[in-house]
């Protein structure tokens, strides 16, 4: 019996309009925008909760003038907060995509037709913007019916990775030294700042509480640290722990190497660096090389890379609401590094941290392998030095002392909560031991003639 070739119809994916490309662009850049936006004026007000009491006073309506004098400024932090809130909803609908940005659009169109009842000088802004915003919805509009159009193309899922250990294996004696190592330096270096009697000179009182508030969080910390390296712990979740910790250590060294007085403990901070740079960056090395597997559900991923995006785009809009106006010609930022150098969480965060919290919420949201731990890793770092810094107010009032909180007191609560149930989700997720290490495949065997 002949054989059949039968021949298929070769099938081209559809082409999407190149404009509906650039309003998918512009959408996902004004979600951005209303993220950073957002951020920006939760830090204005949480700094400075009369910035905005002449914002309506050039309005050409008496009673928005009046509106906003006698209900806003009335209590100008939980309005300016809700109208913060409002905005980076409006950012996370438009990046959403789908029915929710036709929402986001229509809430950022409604936005700026309210805002020019506030004056003429908001038309400078308000009239080019919706020239601009109303074409590019417009546009954007037909796309975001559903999930998916008849215009748009399919969507191709990439076939899932194949799995990879589950745990790098029992801890090396090298590990287990370098950590008992910087233990005792993490333990000698809060004691030195918990019992000396000037550690932290020339800083002011309620950063010196913060500072010993750490200190004791540190000792935790580095019990912690040696008790994950005891030989019979080898699973992948001690393994990602242990590198949250390291990036707890790496991040708040740091800034005492670079943000406090030098005092008699200085070289034991550089050695602190040292060992949990070198721990945190071969471990992430070989994260890399063999993503561990996990069993985290879809939404949890999304949920976790969106926590990650947004939160770095918040808190990047509150340091710029404090470094913008100085770089602008206003007043100098608060708080300041020793004698006047920048605040080292600036630079950091903004050069460093901030960045890399993103960075590792897109991988998450584009279903990398080495995503989940690595979001594990952050959500560590996130929950240990957030714990540290509100261990700070928590001394203070135990003391009687002055208790400060600054613009990033709220979000850090919230992120701290949020934070505490994700990292727990996540340690989930991963098999409780490593994973059996497969026996060489043998050769295949030769028929003889």
């Amino acid at each position: 019996m002949p054989e059949t070739t039968i021949l298929l119809p070769r099938t081209s994916p559809a082409v999407v309009p190149s404009g509906r490309t650039r309003a998918s662009v512009v959408r996902r850049f004004v979600g951005g925008f209303y993220l950073v936006m957002g951020g920006i004026n939760a830090g204005i007000v949480a700094a400075d909760p009369e910035a905005y009491r002449t914002f309506a006073d050039e309005s050409f309506w008496p009673f928005v003038t009046d509106m906003w004098r006698s209900v806003v400024m009335a209590h100008p932090v939980a309005w300016i907060l809700a109208l913060a809130a409002g905005e980076v909803v409006l950012g996370l609908l438009l990046l959403r995509g789908g029915p929710a940005a036709r929402v986001g659009w229509a809430g950022v169109i409604a936005f700026h037709v309210l805002l020019m009842s506030f004056g003429f000088g908001f038309w400078l802004w308000c009239v080019p913007v919706l020239l601009l915003l109303v074409p590019v919805a417009r546009a954007d509009w037909p796309a975001l019916a559903g999930e998916t159009t008849a215009t748009s193309a399919p969507t191709v899922r990439e076939a899932p990775p194949p799995p990879a250990a589950t745990a790098p294996g029992p801890t090396s004696t090298v590990t287990r030294w370098s950590t008992w190592v910087l233990a005792a330096a993490v333990v000698g270096a809060s004691l030195y700042g918990l019992l000396a009697e000037t550690p932290y000179r020339s800083l002011p009182e309620a950063t010196v509480v913060s500072a010993r508030a750490q200190d004791a969080c540190s000792i935790v910390v580095a019990a912690l640290l040696v008790l994950l390296v005891r030989p019979t712990v080898s699973s992948t979740a001690s393994h990602l722990a242990r590198l949250g910790l390291l990036a707890y250590l790496l991040y708040s060294y740091l800034i005492y190497v670079t943000g406090v007085p030098m005092n008699r403990v200085f070289l034991v901070y550089v050695v602190i660096v040292s060992l949990s740079g070198a721990g945190l960056l071969g471990g992430l090395h070989r994260l890399v090389e063999r993503p561990p597997t996990s069993t985290a559900s879809p939404r949890l991923t999304r949920a976790t890379g969106w926590v990650l995006v947004v939160t770095a785009v918040l808190f990047a809009g509150l340091w710029l609401s404090v470094l913008l106006p100085y770089a602008l010609g206003g007043p100098r930022p608060e708080p300041e590094g020793v004698g006047g150098t920048p605040y080292p969480v600036f630079v950091l965060d903004l050069a460093a941290v901030l960045p890399a919290i993103a960075a590792v919420g897109v991988l998450l949201l584009r279903r990398r392998a080495v995503a989940g731990a690595l979001a594990t890793v952050a959500l560590l770092k996130i929950l240990t030095l957030f714990t540290a810094l509100w261990a700070g107010p928590v001394l203070a009032l135990v003391t009687d002392a002055d208790v400060h909180l600054g613009p990033d007191a709220v979000p850090s609560l919230l992120l701290l909560a949020a934070s505490a149930w994700l990292t727990a989700r996540w340690l989930r997720s991963f098999p409780p031991g490593p994973r059996p290490v497969p026996a060489p495949a043998s050769p295949p065997e030769r028929s003889t003639p």
